[in-house]
């Protein structure tokens, strides 16, 4: 009984909260999106790195180090993101309207 009555308090509280502030779920949305397109990037690059080294050309393989170097600093800048939605998410639910910036945070200029 414990955990459905917690679930419920939950619910309610990120009902409240949506229905407080619009914005913020928008800045989370919008910071999701720019997650996922920094995710999708990845999975280019993933394809990238295994297309050269499948092709076992030495121009290819050479090709890979940046590749996975771009890989590499894009896994930064996710775990990053979610590090700051983190953040403004639990900001805004446990701090209310006074206890958050809009869920914004520094996480808009993170995916360019």
């Amino acid at each position: 009984m414990k955990r459905n009555g917690e679930t419920k308090r939950r619910r309610n509280v990120a009902e409240e909260t949506e229905q407080e502030d619009p914005e913020m779920w928008e800045n989370l949305d919008r910071n999701f999106r720019q997650v996922q397109s920094v995710l999708d990037r990845n999975r280019s690059l993933i394809q990238q790195v295994n297309d050269n080294h499948q092709s076992r050309m030495a121009d290819n393989m050479s090709k890979n180090v940046a590749l996975i170097q771009e890989l590499n600093g894009n896994i930064s800048k996710v775990v990053s993101m979610y590090s700051d939605l983190n953040t403004n998410f639990s900001s805004a639910i446990h701090g209310g309207k006074n206890g958050h910036d809009g869920g914004g945070g520094g996480t808009g200029t993170r995916a360019n």
